[in-house]
């Protein structure tokens, strides 16, 4: 039996939204998806999401939501 943990940023959505000025926004969200696997079978899995303005530090994104970001926020 061996048990081993997956961490992988699973979905990126580019999402405009209005801030409180009413004016347009552009923010990356980013689904990162946790699973447990044993034997390469899924046994549990948990989400998390997050969002990254301009400006953000993203550096220590995945390379994937990196690539996004930049082409975003440039």
């Amino acid at each position: 039996m061996a048990l081993t943990k997956e961490v992988s940023a699973d979905k990126i959505e580019v999402v405009t939204a209005k801030d409180d000025s009413n004016n347009d926004v552009t923010v990356v969200q980013v689904r990162t998806a946790t699973k447990v696997l044993e034997d390469g079978d899924v046994i549990s899995s948990s989400y998390h999401r997050h969002v990254i303005n301009s400006g953000d530090d993203y550096s220590a994104e995945p390379t994937n939501v990196q690539a996004v970001c930049s082409a975003v926020f440039s």
